[in-house]
């Protein structure tokens, strides 16, 4: 160690002055304590100058905790067709230097002037490479870096058009609809490792609609999702966009009935002798979403009307709303109609039906009573029609009757009838009912 100092300073014409100098004062003062002490502090300040200024005394510092930069990319992508598969964020995170710096700048060395970068643009080929790391320093010279290489997969690089989806989270407001009108871009260019690149699907961008009550816009970032709807980093991607623009239409709503009159709801003639009854639509009402102005104007919906030409019996069929262009939105396009299809009634008088009375009593004499009856038939056409053409009976039942004068209604069968309505010319038959006289007695009658 002496020998070394004693070359430095018989190499160095600075140093070899000053030891002179030195001497020369120490055989002054070697005398004088008081001079000893200050020859002790100027030996100190001379030392001092000498090491600060002398940039060949040098000292190591390892400078710890340093995050890697990324360089070359650029050139890995597009000159070479390259991509690095995985981030290696994690491994540049923790990286130590170690730095010869002269003894005057050791204090100065710190994490902010030493830099660490990982140089991709001498990588030419796929597959697992060892790159080197670099790092360089604003005082001194770095000596080595740990780890001073990291073993990264490369790939081929590849590109691909995804779909932007734009999901709306949020319960809203309950009069309010909502619905995204667009979004910019609406396709997203993604680069990359060729694996990664192929398994991309979609973009997704979500929008919070909470405590919104009018039309918005908002740039929002994204999620890149594979086909199984698993999230992609993207931080190794190169991306045609970094956040999507957003218009989100958010409008009033009010519930309004669908017009069930006849006259606009159908079309065309039933068969001959019916005609439409009633018209019924499920559901009764629709959600409408529009301008406030154009929602306090509307007093109910329409369908396109449903065409019941020959129809002869009621039936049911899908209509289509009809909406307005200005309308944002309407809870359903179509609605079941029941067309409800009456055939007409009519009202015949038919003539001489026969009476038939049944379970008269023993002993029981029938008469004054007539033999037919003339009956009002009213109900449907063609019912009322047949029975005329086939013929009919009328039937009065004196069971448990006893001798007297009586007005009965006459039983037509109604149960077999239930559409068809029976009233006779009068209120009622009227017959009366007398005990048979005794063999004694028309003996005497026959004298």
């Amino acid at each position: 160690m002496s020998e070394q100092k004693g070359g430095r300073f018989a190499s160095n014409p600075v140093l070899r002055s000053l030891k002179k100098a030195a001497l020369f004062l120490w055989g002054g003062i070697s005398r004088n304590l008081g001079m000893k002490l200050l020859s002790i502090a100027l030996a100190v300040l001379l030392w001092n100058y000498v090491i600060t200024t002398n940039s060949s005394i040098t000292r190591t510092r390892t400078v710890t905790g340093l995050t890697g930069y990324i360089t070359g990319q650029s050139a890995l992508n597009t000159t070479y067709g390259l991509a690095l598969l995985d981030d290696p964020l994690e491994q540049l995170s923790n990286i130590a230097v170690r730095v010869e710096v002269p003894q005057a700048d050791f204090a100065k060395v710190s994490q902010d002037n030493v830099q660490v970068t990982l140089d991709l643009s001498s990588v030419r080929t796929t597959g697992l490479q060892q790159v080197p790391l670099k790092a360089t320093s604003s005082y001194g010279r770095v000596v080595s870096i740990a780890p001073d290489r990291l073993s990264l997969t490369f790939e081929a690089m590849d590109s691909r058009s995804v779909p932007v989806n734009v999901v709306t989270v949020g319960e809203g407001e309950d009069d309010r609809w909502y619905n995204v009108l667009r979004s910019n871009p609406t396709v997203l260019t993604i680069r990359g490792a060729a694996s990664v690149v192929q398994s991309l699907a979609s973009a997704q961008v979500t929008v919070d609609i909470d405590d919104e009550r009018s039309s918005f816009t908002i740039a929002r970032p994204y999620v890149l999702l594979d086909g199984e709807g698993e999230e992609i980093s993207q931080s190794m991607l190169e991306r045609s966009a970094s956040s999507i623009s957003v218009n989100v239409g958010v409008y009033p709503t009010r519930e309004i009935d669908i017009a069930t009159d006849i006259g606009s709801t159908v079309t065309g003639q039933p068969a001959e002798g019916y005609y439409v009854d009633s018209v019924s639509v499920q559901p009764e009402k629709l959600v409408v979403a529009a301008d406030q102005e154009l929602l306090d104007s509307l007093t109910e919906l329409h369908i396109e009307p449903i065409n019941v030409d020959g129809a002869s019996q009621s039936f049911s069929a899908k209509a289509s709303v009809t909406a307005l262009s200005s309308f944002r939105s309407i809870s359903a396009d179509e609605v079941y109609v029941t067309v409800n299809i009456v055939e007409e009634k009519i009202s015949v008088w038919i003539e001489n039906v026969p009476i038939n009375y049944i379970n008269l009593g023993e002993n029981l004499d029938l008469s004054n009573a007539p033999s037919t009856v003339r009956v009002l038939v009213t109900g449907p056409r063609s019912q009322v029609a047949a029975l005329s053409a086939s013929g009919m009976m009328a039937t009065i039942n004196l069971e448990g009757l006893a001798a007297g004068e009586y007005t009965l209604t006459p039983d037509f069968n109604e149960d077999s009838y239930p559409e068809i309505m029976f009233t006779t010319e009068r209120s009622g038959v009227s017959l009366e009912l007398s005990e048979q006289s005794a063999p004694d007695e028309e003996a005497e009658i026959a004298k």
